[in-house]
């Protein structure tokens, strides 16, 4: 098992409990990681620096805004970030997964025994299919580099209940996101609650941008026919 000195004070410094046994999971996960990669591609990451910042620390980053929420969805979870390790670290809250891609979801959950992860299920599905399924029956939804924000919103926001939040992370580009995101906010009943920015390395900052969930919204949302992503509601 490779060691994780850059996670391990990452965790230190912001008090995180059982720090070891935490280490100990998020090694078996990047081995299984850099093993199944071999296999399939599921990251262009694997140095093993970039892995603890850019995928483990990255995903932990949002961890502060969903400490209230105890039945959260991941869409588009690709390899499980931010999923997996924000389970890892709270097992006291549930975690649905949700991917298009088989490949990515067979991977978790082989992980999520290898991991002793009792608060986390994998669901193969499109998007639009699991929100027909699941509308607003989560308290809160994440995701991380999955679509443009007006996209994101419109698949995510009709997941979450009435007073949920939308966790999303974002590179250097999100006002411009933010600016075309006014109308599908307002169609679904949501604004922004925060912008968060952290430094994710001396030359790269994360967002992690909050969307509150005001009211129920319609059930007609997301569309189908992939329309949220090629046909985005922008305004």
């Amino acid at each position: 098992m490779q060691e994780l000195d850059i996670l391990k004070d990452f965790l230190i410094k912001n008090n995180y409990s059982d720090v070891e046994d935490k280490i100990n999971k998020f090694g078996v996960y990047f081995d299984a990681l850099i093993d199944w990669n071999n296999k399939f591609n599921l990251t262009s990451i694997t140095d093993i620096k970039e892995v603890q910042t850019k995928h483990f620390i990255d995903s932990l980053l949002g961890n502060e805004f969903i400490q209230k929420y105890s039945k959260i969805c991941d869409i588009g979870c690709g390899a499980g970030f931010p999923s997996i390790p924000l389970a890892i670290v709270n097992p006291g809250i549930k975690f649905t997964l949700v991917d298009s891609v088989n490949k990515k979801i067979s991977f978790i959950n082989n992980i999520i025994p290898m991991l002793s992860l009792k608060n986390v299920d994998a669901i193969h599905s499109r998007v639009e299919d699991f929100a027909k399924l699941n509308f607003e029956k989560f308290d809160c939804c994440v995701a991380r580099a999955l679509a443009q924000m007006p996209t994101l919103a419109e698949y995510t926001l009709p997941l979450i209940k009435s007073g949920g939040v939308l966790v999303a992370y974002k590179g250097i580009n999100y006002q411009e996101e933010l600016n075309n995101s006014n109308k599908i906010f307002d169609i679904l009943n949501s604004k922004i609650d925060s912008i968060n920015e952290f430094n994710l390395t001396n030359d790269e900052k994360r967002y992690v941008i909050v969307v509150k969930k005001l009211k129920n919204c319609q059930n007609k949302y997301p569309r189908g026919g992939n329309k949220p992503r090629t046909q985005p509601i922008i305004g």
